[in-house]
């Protein structure tokens, strides 16, 4: 049996969907400027400051993202014996540029971490993390300074 086709059915559409949407954000977002200084990556603090200021309250008040709020992913963390565990201290977002670091925390839970990726609790994370990442994007549409994210994101659709 090939890989891909073992994962398949192990992976709810909504984390398909997280793959495609946030690898073509994280691109988008370096083709349109919003980089870290020095670096290639991704600068997610500085897309987040610079969405209006009702956005994150929005997010606050929205049913599909109360997962973040209420019950945030945790993060790993090394432990003495060199292996990993999670912290048992995730945080709550405070601001845009904490909601999308938990984000990228549940992103990279999800992908790179201790998940197995059949579960509810997943699944909502994925759903809720592409819910904000849709609102973010229809934010940058409308708005001034974000011209060339949205023109990357656009791009080949």
């Amino acid at each position: 049996m090939k890989l891909e086709e073992y994962y398949r059915p192990r992976l709810s559409e909504a984390g398909y969907d997280l793959l495609a949407v946030f690898s073509r954000f994280e691109y988008a977002l370096k083709k349109g400027g919003f980089r870290r200084e020095n670096y290639p990556d991704a600068a997610w603090p500085t897309f987040a400051n610079r969405l209006p200021d009702p956005f994150f309250q929005k997010m606050r008040e929205a049913s599909e993202a109360q997962i973040f709020f209420e019950a945030p992913p945790d993060h790993l963390v090394t432990t003495a014996d060199g292996g990993v565990a999670w912290s048992g201290a995730p945080i709550t977002p405070n601001d845009a540029a904490s909601l999308f670091k938990s984000i990228k925390t549940a992103r990279n839970n999800l992908f790179h971490g201790d998940k197995k990726h059949d579960n509810d609790r997943d699944t909502r994370l994925m759903k809720a993390a592409l819910f904000v990442l849709n609102e973010a994007y229809q934010e940058a549409e409308v708005n001034e300074g974000f011209d060339s994210f949205v023109s990357a994101m656009e791009f080949g659709l």
